[in-house]
């Protein structure tokens, strides 16, 4: 019931009620503090580890240094393969920083490491046979092979780094591939 009687000092009741907010306002609110209150969007860093990724493979070479025809002389073939033997060293200590680099200790899966003991221990049989034989041809053959198993770990732990950056591990259908 309203009081027909009202007054206030200065203000009537029509100016009064006038002055009342709308039902319902020009414009909704709800955009600017939905805006406000929404979490800030995280950043995908999938390119950065592609960046990465593709990085370490532009490091890794493609091949073998190329062999020349070696000369006639033994000589010749002794310096040639000398030269390719200090190549393949150098490459594999190139390799062994880049794996020690890229290794974090991290929590990685099962998978990935039951992999990667499975390399090391490559590693190491041919490390052994390293030392055994002092053939010069043979001990090219071995380096061969161990600069190649250590561009399989090299791209093992690329694969890994990527995968983690996008919260993920490296499964069997990935192992399977190597």
């Amino acid at each position: 019931m309203v009081d027909e009687d009202f007054t206030a000092p200065g203000i009537s009741l029509g100016a009064a009620l006038a002055g009342l907010p709308l039902e319902s306002p020009e414009r909704s609110a709800w955009p600017m503090l939905a805006a406000r209150l929404a979490p800030p969007r995280r950043r995908p860093r999938w390119p950065i580890a592609l960046a990465a990724g593709l990085l370490a493979l532009f490091l890794l070479p493609r091949g073998l240094p190329p062999t020349t025809q070696p000369p006639a002389s033994t000589t010749g073939v002794v310096v040639s393969q000398s030269v390719e033997l200090a190549a393949l060293m150098s490459e594999s200590a190139r390799l062994e920083r880049v794996i020690a680099a890229a290794n974090d200790d991290g929590a990685s899966s099962a998978t990935a490491t039951a992999l990667s003991l499975e390399m090391e221990a490559r590693l190491h049989v041919l490390d052994g046979e390293l030392e055994a034989n002092r053939d010069q041809r043979k001990q090219l053959a071995l380096w061969q092979q161990r600069v190649q198993l250590l561009r399989d770990v090299a791209a093992v732990e690329t694969s890994r780094h990527y995968l983690a950056s996008e919260g993920r591990n490296l499964d069997v259908a990935l192992v399977a591939a190597y």
